[in-house]
């Protein structure tokens, strides 16, 4: 059983991961469309941490549709979380584990 729950996890940081990847192209899809004038104020070196509801009126249809992947994708992992009764903390620790 503890097989099992070793891949559960791994499932989950890989959702995770995923997530965060198409959260970087809804980013750069913005950074170089609709947000482009605004993040022209910004200097090289400056930094600034986005978040999904800065995209939620967003009227790229490309950006809109990504949206709706990574909340899929958040609902699915808060699902499987939950339902494996799996702690943030294992997935962390567990992810540490992978990297070394």
């Amino acid at each position: 059983m503890e097989d099992y729950r070793n891949h559960v996890i791994e499932a989950l940081q890989m959702l995770a991961t995923v997530r965060n990847i198409i959260f970087t192209r809804i980013v750069n899809i913005a950074s170089a469309g609709e947000l482009k004038e605004i993040l022209s104020v910004f200097e090289e070196g400056d930094s600034y941490v986005f978040d999904m509801d800065q995209f939620e009126n967003s009227s790229d249809a490309n950006i809109i549709k990504l949206m709706e992947l990574c909340k899929k994708i958040e609902n699915t992992f808060e699902s499987i979380q939950n339902i494996n009764a799996v702690k943030d903390e294992e997935i962390s620790l567990s992810a540490c584990d992978n990297e070394k």
